[in-house]
């Protein structure tokens, strides 16, 4: 006859065995972002997997790989092939050459304000990361970065003055390059983590950023003007390899979709309000804001729309999708004209 102290140590080995079990069953997801730790998208993202971990009972886990140590978002794209990651969170870039019509919200000069952003977003996004689910990824969301602002050691009033600057473009980026040799600029390509150095030793004086990216990356303390002009709506995808994702119960992986999507419009508000504090703290830190003159505006306003045309000519991005966008910022416009 088992003694109490036989059958309570047999209960307890029992439980250890379903724990230890439990969490050899544990499936962890690796993700990898240039985004550098401590920022909104990560502080919310880390919070979204503790939560997803508790939800799961410990059986579906993150790992995030923060400021780009895992490479740049083409590296982190081969290395989810390869199955070395499990995630990413990269720019539109990446998959430019898979799925061009990501590209359509990036497009020079294209919106005005994040209002503009978000009223055409609501009606493309889903299109958009339907495109992402056939090519065979998870899509979580897409996050605004926020618009891209020329910035420099030197004055850059017109277009000519940046043509005549040593203009950083991220290296193996299609789309930016692109866009600038429209404008006539000759770019220096670079990893972005090779940027802050390169501004430092004078082997680039002109970025385009984000404001909110300049202060992360300590950018904006080697740049003394910033011109007033936004050029360029930039933002992340978040997508997880589908291989992964299906390997989960069908609990789990809502579990992970509706939590993570939350943490990403948690932080797309707040990356929002962000945008215009980075502009004040940069003036605040000596940064000069340069108004462009009306001709000076204007001339990038028409190299603006011949980099369009361009696109739509060589069918980098569909006229389908391009003439949706049109009509939904058209839309909005008329609906809050003055």
């Amino acid at each position: 006859m088992i003694s109490f102290k036989a059958l309570r140590f047999t209960i307890l080995l029992s439980t250890v065995s379903v724990v230890v079990a439990l969490h050899s069953n544990a499936t962890t997801f690796k993700i990898a972002t240039t985004a550098p730790d401590g920022t909104a998208l990560m502080v919310e993202l880390r919070e979204a997997a503790k939560i997803v971990e508790e939800r799961t009972d410990g059986t579906v886990k993150f790992k995030f790989y923060t400021g780009g140590v895992m490479g740049d978002d083409f590296t982190v794209k081969r290395k989810i092939r390869a199955r070395q990651l499990h995630g990413g969170i990269v720019q539109t870039s990446a998959y430019i050459n898979d799925l061009p019509n990501l590209s359509l919200y990036t497009l020079p000069m294209l919106f005005r304000d994040h209002e503009e952003v978000a009223s055409v977003r609501r009606k493309l996004d889903s299109s958009l990361m339907g495109e992402l689910e056939d090519f065979g990824v998870i899509p979580i969301g897409f996050t605004a970065v926020g618009f891209a602002y020329a910035m420099g050691t030197k004055r850059l009033d017109t277009i000519q003055d940046i043509r005549r600057s040593k203009v950083w473009t991220p290296k193996d980026d299609p789309i930016a390059e692109q866009n600038l040799k429209v404008f006539g600029i000759t770019p220096i390509p670079l990893p972005v983590g090779d940027v802050l150095t390169g501004l430092q030793t004078g082997l680039i004086n002109t970025i385009a950023s984000p404001p909110v990216a300049a202060i992360a990356l300590q950018w904006h303390t080697q740049v003394k003007y910033m011109l007033d002009i936004p050029l360029q709506y930039v933002y992340t995808i978040y997508s997880l390899d589908q291989r992964r994702f299906n390997r989960l119960s069908d609990p789990h992986q809502q579990v992970v979709l509706s939590e993570m999507s939350r943490a990403l419009t948690r932080a797309e508000k707040q990356l929002i309000e962000e945008h215009d504090e980075a502009i004040e703290v940069m003036l605040e830190q000596g940064v000069e804001l340069i108004t462009p003159s009306t001709d000076a505006l204007a001339e990038w306003q028409r190299l603006s729309q011949d980099a369009v045309t361009r696109w739509l000519d060589r069918d980098m991005v569909d006229r389908e999708h391009y003439k949706l966008l049109e009509n939904a910022l058209e839309q909005f416009r008329n609906e809050h004209s003055p």
